[in-house]
């Protein structure tokens, strides 16, 4: 059996040729065998290491409509004038290849130096293209622009059609009681019409047969013989015109018939590699690493061939000092499998092919060595003890330090005992030779060989006794028993028989095998113990990520709980600046009456709803208060300033005016007090009430609403006061608030002018009224 069969390769090569394009990638995928050049390795490793990244990346490569063309090419190199056919698939080809150049630029996110030297070899013709579809449709017939000649030739023949058709047309009308048929068909290229046979040679013309029943006959008639004769002529014309045009656009094509060839080979080479990248990507695969060192690194290895819903995935490993693998187990277990993935990795990522594991490391080695399966014959009267010698003694004779050598139930198909020895003997010589052997086995001799030696590293496949049956788990350092017993007796064998089995084989074993056998259950507990509590860590990890989840759940809940809060409080919020601006409407109807104490009454009505109203803002019980901070007084929207802070307790400027405070008596505003230069205050006196007001109001820092508020507040105080002239400090800003200021200064009749301030006065920033 060839290494190919004995590892499936070929089944796996068959499965990657289902995702390739067009024959010749079919081909390249067929054709791929291991390469044991390091150089020709790693080249095809960094090629589908790259093309993995970009399917899964971008997508697959597009090879729309391309073909293997080459023998056509090549007679065109030759000078044969091609057919139309010809052309159509040289226009997919050209096409095929501006794809692929179209989709290198769209890898700019991957980088892929070993793809790029196949991608900048192709060639795209795209002057040939245009000169092809110039001439040619997309069905392979030749395009009436392909020349002037064929245009005037088509048009002339179009024409003579619609002769042909009148004429054929008046003949039927005149002669409709000898007509058969009113449809004019053709007969050798020329327009007939079927009439009664008994009347075929009435009409002159000619007579080209019979129907099948013999009652009809097809005739040219007279009248239609010229117009088919010139219909002859212009078909004639027309060949000649595509003619010359096949000839010329063969002339074309043989100018880039090699590079086109060429084209036709990258692309081959590109289909088979992206063909193996797609069958990588849909088995989750990777691709291996090498390295110069003696070790086979293998993670969450899964043989490809086997159902990816009830594969199990193994970790293997032989590094330096250990060079042998001795696989043991029950039969079915899995040894087998365990030997096949690993050579057949070895086989794959020596092609260029990705491997079905996590992550694997692998050495250079300069050939592979397999004896598996049984190569009995009865024609060369081989029997399967001597098809396993055979193949023994040739791996023997060849194997080299940098050789990998699978052996499947090595020394078996004879008497144990001597093939314990025979297995003993081989693998001696196999270690003798530094190679790299992985061997699988039943034989307990050659698993108390395996312990005495170092440079071996025994392991297992696991068998649940309960269930009995395989569990296809491998284990490193743990011998495995064959569990022929359980195996027996789970296919019907009887109960007495089994026993008696058991005791002969207590019997054979010596005080060394039960100690063994004690250690390697006791290890197999461990085992159990390790791989329960990883379950419990994965189980705890698999909680974690839950809790997280529902506390990322519960935070977002938690927001739009608060947008919500926050939406209902802007509507209370609204509702309320209603309630006030119709106070203040009100406020403003009575200032224009003389009676200017109902004006007070409704200015205390409004801060009676604004303490009552305001949605309380509750600050933090350690908010660290600094001078200049704005703050507001709690139950009323005037911004005040901190202009010093003391022990106990906080002094803040309230319109103007210096007031001590506890901290729990302000809280934090959002507005930014702008600071101006303020002027002296004056004392003004009225009869006989004396009081000292600002002769200015700084607005700046506040919203219209609230800076109206503030202004009329300002105001009443004013007229109280008496206070003739004061300035209005409203900033530039967009200008809406001196917008405003002016218009409520202009419906106060109260207010004799106002104007802006000079330079000295604010400027634009201010402006200067004058009271009544």
């Amino acid at each position: 059996m060839s290494l190919e069969k004995a590892l499936e390769f070929d089944v796996i090569k068959a499965q990657m040729e289902q995702y390739c394009a067009f024959s010749l990638g079919k081909q390249e995928v067929a054709n791929s065998q291991p390469a044991y050049d390091p150089l020709l390795i790693r080249r095809n490793l960094a090629r589908i290491s790259e093309a993995l990244a970009c399917v899964v990346h971008i997508g697959p490569m597009p090879f729309p409509g391309v073909k293997d063309i080459r023998s056509m090419l090549e007679s065109a190199d030759r000078g044969r004038i091609l057919g139309e056919q010809d052309f159509l698939a040289e226009m997919r080809l050209i096409e095929g290849v501006r794809a692929a150049v179209n989709y290198e630029k769209d890898l700019q996110e991957v980088d892929h130096p070993a793809l790029h030297e196949l991608f900048s070899s192709l060639i795209v013709h795209e002057r040939l293209l245009h000169q092809l579809q110039t001439c040619f449709n997309d069905y392979g017939e030749v395009k009436d622009s392909a020349s002037e000649g064929l245009r005037h030739v088509r048009s002339e023949m179009r024409r003579c059609d619609g002769e042909i058709a009148a004429a054929a047309n008046r003949f039927l009308s005149q002669h409709a009681g000898s007509v058969v048929d009113s449809i004019v068909t053709t007969r050798a290229g020329r327009a007939v019409v079927l009439v009664k046979a008994s009347d075929k040679n009435t009409f002159g013309g000619m007579v080209y047969g019979d129907s099948a029943s013999g009652s009809a006959s097809y005739v040219e008639p007279a009248a239609l013989v010229p117009l088919n004769n010139r219909k002859e002529h212009l078909m004639a014309k027309e060949q000649d015109e595509i003619h010359k045009i096949l000839a010329k656009c063969s002339q074309a094509v043989q100018a880039a018939a090699r590079e086109e060839i060429a084209n036709i080979n990258t692309l081959g080479i590109l289909d088979g590699i992206f063909a193996k990248a797609r069958w990588g990507k849909e088995h989750d695969a990777c691709c291996a690493a090498m390295t110069d060192e003696k070790k086979i690194i293998i993670e969450k290895a899964r043989h490809p061939l086997i159902d990816p819903a009830r594969v199990v995935a193994n970790d293997y490993h032989l590094c330096d000092p250990q060079h042998t693998l001795l696989i043991t187990g029950p039969n079915t277990g899995g040894k087998t499998v365990s030997l096949k993935v690993i050579g057949l990795f070895v086989m794959m990522s020596y092609a260029g092919m990705p491997v079905t594991c996590a992550f694997c490391t692998l050495p250079y080695f300069d050939r592979v060595f397999a004896d598996i399966g049984d190569d009995q014959s009865v024609v060369s009267s081989l029997s399967s003890f001597g098809a396993h010698v055979t193949h023994q003694a040739e791996i023997c004779k060849y194997a080299t330090d940098k050789s990998l050598v699978l052996l499947d139930e090595v020394g078996s198909g004879t008497d144990p005992s001597e093939g314990e020895a025979l297995a003993i003997a081989i693998l001696n010589e196999l270690r003798s030779r530094q190679c790299m052997t992985v061997a699988t086995t039943h034989y307990n001799r050659l698993k108390a060989y395996g312990k005495r030696h170092k440079d071996i590293l025994l392991a297992s496949v696991q068998f649940d006794m309960e269930k009995l049956e395989p569990t296809y788990q491998y284990v490193e350092g743990l011998t495995g028993q064959s569990n022929a017993f359980a195996i027996a007796q789970r296919y019907g064998l009887p109960k007495s028989i089994i026993k008696y089995a058991a005791f002969l084989k207590e019997q054979s074993k010596s005080d060394e095998d039960k100690l063994i056998e004690r250690l390697e259950a006791q290890l197999q507990l461990n085992l159990e113990k390790q791989q329960k509590l990883d379950a419990e860590i994965a189980e705890n990890k698999k909680l974690k990520a839950q809790l997280e989840a529902a506390q990322k759940q519960l935070d977002a809940q938690k927001e739009k709980i608060q947008d919500k809060a926050e939406e209902e409080a802007r509507a209370y919020v609204e509702q309320v600046s209603a309630k006030a601006d119709a106070i203040m409407k009100q406020m403003r109807q009575v200032q224009s009456t003389p009676h200017y104490h109902e004006a007070i009454n409704q200015r205390h009505a409004l801060n009676a709803l604004v303490d009552k109203e305001q949605p309380k803002s509750v600050p933090s019980q350690h908010h660290e208060y600094q001078v200049g901070d704005a703050v507001q007084l709690k139950g009323s929207s005037t911004v005040c300033e901190i202009v010093r802070i003391e022990k106990k307790d906080i002094t803040i400027l309230f319109n103007g005016r210096e007031m001590r405070v506890k901290k729990n008596q302000i809280v934090p505003s959002d507005h930014v007090i702008a600071h101006v230069k303020e002027e002296p205050s004056v004392q003004m006196a009225r009869s006989s009430i004396f009081s000292s007001m600002p002769i200015q109001c700084n607005l700046i820092g506040m919203h219209v609403d609230e800076a109206m508020e503030r202004l009329d507040a300002y105001l009443d105080e004013a007229k109280v006061n008496g206070l003739k002239s004061f300035r209005i400090i409203h900033g530039d800003g967009s200008g809406a608030l001196r917008k405003a200021v002016h218009a409520r200064l202009a419906r106060d009749k109260q207010v004799k002018e106002f104007r802006l301030g000079a330079p000295s006065e604010g400027g634009t920033g201010a402006t200067v009224v004058t009271m009544k």
